[in-house]
């Protein structure tokens, strides 16, 4: 730390070399250096990964940021950092700054990431009080930057078709929702709005391809496997919904494997394979299963039975109706039931023996005791009406039809009725209605055995071969996809430059996404990847230390990642606690184990898993040998500091930095490894820094140096050191340095701000002193063209 004396020197200094920077002329040339620019990047990106960051520390880091890209102007990796700090934690209205970002962001770079874009058009939307200042915000943004990225027109459109859908202009919202949908066929947002908007009006082909589509983007989403399954089966392609019913079970026992497959799958698979004509078998494959489990369900052997004679193996199904008829009555003898469970196998008996195996008998039997039960259940009051139909008794089965809502067997008595009473053409059309309501049941099959009795013949509302064809135009011939799991569709690593680094060298890294499948793989808050990427570090050697979310981000690509082909991902490895960790101990040897999650989630135990369990976090191995310290060593880098070139100074600035903090952090005790150390290094050490804080012409030398000892206790010397380049010519070397000095928050500094604030030439400068803290000058200087 440094002292009031210390302070006095720094004042001192400032005031008497003010002359020789204030407005000076030699700092309206144009400085570039894309060294001094990475330092300031890596000093805003710090800031702005900092779990308790201030709005004046996000100032601060915009400053930096901003800097940084008048010193390299091909920075481009600037501006999803600025994006994120001045959309979330500055302080001020950025909107024109942050448009001015998001415009140049789409054109560059969209296409690898849209997620700053999404932060930045959120920032701005925010900012709007009124629905019509966000509506024309956002056709603005389309007239700027549509074109440049289709899911980002998507996104674009979607939400200005929901604020305009606010308003009685309801074609000018399905205008833009189709727009958003032509550009992101996988958008659910939009298309959801836009089935609500047109009521009906979408085709079951555009429905039931949406469905698909929702498929592929979340091949794990049982909701949307299902939904799939029942519109192709409500649609009547049976062939498609078998299999996609088939692709529920195996996703089913995927996400529960150790729980029974319920009857929501099993039973509408059965039925759909049931209408089909090469899967017929697949019904008694079904009802297998479920024997082998111990469990008995009366309706999936009915079907299996049926299936079996329509199979052609009538004694296979006069086995298995019987062995179903004895299990039900078994189940009634001998297991005890509520009384809504009872009511449920009465109607289920009751309906066996009107459809399964027909015995018009026994159906009014039970059809009488399922009524008797549930008197305001219309199942019962349908089956009892069916069934005294078939017994002869249409009179009161008319009346006990006319009393409740027609559901399919209640329209199928009443054809019959109708047909008692000669009302033919009626009867005709109260099949087909009958059918409509569930085609594929064995109701149906009995009301299309009685309709081509009465030469009528029935034609599903929806041609299957016209919305098949469609759906083969888009999928091709396969349309139900296979069944993968999410770590066969999905591989991710992360890649390092080498498998050893040296003190000081970049530690850099991608994270590689393939996709394994033949499908796009879509990355989405509602896709199998979220987009979601955290990092830990697992530190061993001569330090042992466990950093948790080293790394936390959230991406989402401008595009579906093509089957077969792999997204990479730039990540900053050195930061936070393990860049202090290994700039402060040069002289460690450390092995540092990365492990790479994929939408992490905690689990019971406290440890984070990836979201999809059955994929495994993937790890790699980086090694960091300490520096071997020698008298040669020492010798020639401080040699470096006078005839060495500016990598070579900045990489001797740094080392020393590092050498003296670690000589500070075991001041008083014992080392915590291996290592050189002697009473004589810190002198040394410190001596050398200033040096090249006071006597080398190096300015973007200096900026490291400075940028090196943020975390370094300052103490007298390198306080007057640090404080002799607030008069720099160059201003980046005075930034940083004032930065450096006004970190300590004495309010002696004070007036070292405030002045600087006031008369220092360049812009950035005056901003940085004014995020540190001084005071708001009056009127200030011209402003030097940068």
């Amino acid at each position: 730390m440094f002292n009031s004396k210390s302070l006095l020197v720094i004042s001192a200094i400032f005031i008497c070399c003010l002359p020789a920077w204030a407005q000076g002329p030699g700092d309206t040339e144009r400085l570039t250096s894309a060294s001094a620019g990475k330092v300031f990047y890596e000093i805003a990106y710090e800031i702005a990964n900092s779990p308790e960051i201030t709005s004046a520390e996000a100032e601060q880091a915009i400053t930096f940021l901003t800097a940084a890209m008048n010193l390299d102007n091909s920075a481009k990796h600037v501006i999803p950092v600025l994006i994120k700090l001045t959309s979330q934690y500055s302080s001020q209205d950025n909107s024109n700054l942050v448009y001015q970002l998001l415009t140049t962001y789409v054109d560059k770079s969209a296409e690898a990431d849209l997620e700053p874009a999404r932060v930045a058009v959120r920032y701005l939307l925010n900012q709007l009080n009124s629905r019509e200042e966000r509506e024309n915000l956002l056709k603005k943004m389309l007239r700027d930057m549509g074109g440049k990225n289709a899911f980002l027109d998507s996104e674009l459109a979607t939400s200005l078709g929901m604020l305009i859908a606010e308003t009685p202009d309801s074609n000018s919202a399905q205008q833009y929702l189709t727009q958003a949908i032509l550009n992101n066929k996988y958008n659910r947002q939009a298309f959801a709005k836009l089935a609500e908007l047109m009521s009906g009006q979408i085709s079951p082909a555009m429905y039931l391809e949406h469905l698909r589509l929702l498929l592929d983007q979340n091949p794990v989403d049982l909701e949307v496997a299902l939904g799939f399954a029942q519109y192709a089966e409500q649609l009547q392609l049976y062939e498609t919904a078998a299999g996609a019913y088939e692709y529920c079970d195996k996703l089913f026992g995927f996400l529960y494997p150790s729980q029974p497959l319920p009857a929501s799958i099993y039973l509408p698979w059965s039925i759909s394979c049931y209408n089909t004509e090469r899967n017929q078998h697949k019904c008694l494959q079904i009802a297998e299963r479920l024997r082998q489990d111990d469990r008995f369900d009366l309706l999936l052997e009915a079907i299996a039975g049926k299936a079996a004679l329509k199979t052609g193996n009538p004694d296979l199904a006069q086995r298995i109706l019987e062995a179903a008829e004895k299990n039900a009555h078994f189940e009634l003898a001998n297991i005890k039931l509520n009384h809504d469970t009872k009511a449920i196998k009465y109607e289920q008996l009751a309906w066996f023996y009107c459809f399964a195996s027909p015995d018009p008998n026994k159906a009014v039997d039970w059809a009488n005791k399922a009524y008797s039960l549930s008197p305001k259940s219309s199942t019962a009051a349908a089956l009892l009406a069916y069934s005294l139909v078939i017994n002869g008794e249409t009179d009161w089965a008319k009346l006990l039809t006319s009393n409740y809502k027609l559901n399919q067997i209640a329209e199928l008595t009443q054809a019959q009725i109708q047909l008692v009473g000669g009302e033919k053409d009626t009867a005709i059309q109260t099949l087909k209605s009958a059918i409509t309501k569930d085609p594929g049941s064995l109701a149906a099959e009995r009301a299309k055995e009685i309709l081509t009795q009465q030469n009528g013949y029935y034609i599903p509302p929806v041609d299957p071969g016209t919305t098949l064809a469609a759906l083969k135009n888009s999928f091709g011939q396969t349309v139900v996809p296979t069944f993968m799991r999410p770590e066969n569709i999905i591989s991710f690593q992360l890649n390092l430059r080498g498998s050893k680094f040296s003190y000081g060298s970049e530690l850099g890294g991608t994270v590689a996404i393939r996709n394994n499948s033949s499908r796009p793989l879509v990355v989405s808050d509602d896709g199998l990847f979220k987009g979601y990427i955290r990092i830990d570090a697992n530190i061993k050697g001569d330090l042992e230390k466990q950093i948790h979310s080293l790394v936390t981000m959230k991406i989402a690509p401008g595009e579906p990642i093509k089957g077969g082909r792999s997204i990479v991902i730039p990540v900053r490895l050195l930061t936070g606690e393990l860049r202090q960790t290994l700039l402060t101990y040069p002289q460690a040897s450390l092995d540092i184990e990365f492990t790479v999650h994929l939408d992490p989630v905690m689990i019971a135990d406290g440890k984070v898993t990836n979201r999809l369990s059955s994929m495994r976090p993937a790890t790699v191995l980086a090694k960091r040998p300490g520096i071997e310290l020698t008298k040669k060593l020492l010798q020639n880098r401080l040699e470096s500091f006078s005839t060495g070139r500016q990598g070579q100074k900045i990489s001797t600035a740094q080392l020393f930095t590092g050498l003296l903090k670690e000589q500070q952090s075991i001041a008083g005790s014992d080392p915590l490894y291996k290592m050189t150390s002697a009473e004589w290094m810190p002198a040394l050490l410190e001596s050398a820094l200033i040096h090249n804080l006071t006597r080398d012409d190096d300015w973007a030398a200096k900026v490291h140096t400075m940028a090196g000892m943020l975390s370094l206790p300052l103490d007298y010397e390198l306080t007057s050191a640090v404080g002799d380049n607030l008069s720099e010519k160059h201003w980046p070397a005075r930034m940083m340095a004032l930065y450096l000095l006004a970190k300590y928050q004495k309010s002696d500094f004070s007036k070292v701000l405030d002045w600087t604030a006031k008369y220092d030439s360049n812009k950035l400068v005056r901003e940085m002193a004014l995020t540190l803290g001084a005071a708001l000058p009056e009127k200030t200087a011209a402003e030097p063209v940068e």
